[in-house]
């Protein structure tokens, strides 16, 4: 691509829209997921003793910093997804007023037997 230029591809957006669809219920779905599983090791360190008093609460912290890096990836997925969405709408719209706008200067430019020679300045 060359410098100074833009290029879009509305398609690609909306393909890439799409595709990201499916990302924030993904990450709810690894969420449950993780807290049923976490359950099933909840025991293994003991309750009461000295060991369970020393390792729970890292346990139980690695578990909630998890959770919150799970549940800002999925915010982070909607946003994006939102930002592709909006991007992809400011760019089609850009290209249909565009498009409105050479429709209407080759109209112009049509002189009264369908061609181009009867308008514009020479």
């Amino acid at each position: 691509m060359a410098t100074g230029k833009y290029v879009a591809n509305p398609g690609g957006l909306r393909r890439s829209d799409e595709m990201m669809e499916s990302l924030p219920e993904r990450t709810k779905k690894i969420r449950e997921d993780f807290i049923r599983d976490s359950q099933t090791y909840r025991g293994w360190a003991g309750y009461t003793d000295d060991f369970a008093h020393g390792v729970l609460p890292k346990y139980e912290a690695n578990n909630t910093s998890c959770l919150e890096l799970v549940t800002a990836l999925g915010s982070a997925f909607v946003g994006l997804r939102e930002a592709v969405w909006a991007n992809g709408q400011h760019i089609e719209g850009v290209q249909s007023y565009a498009k409105e706008q050479i429709g209407r200067q080759m109209s112009s430019l049509d002189g009264p037997d369908g061609d181009s020679s009867g308008g514009g300045k020479h």
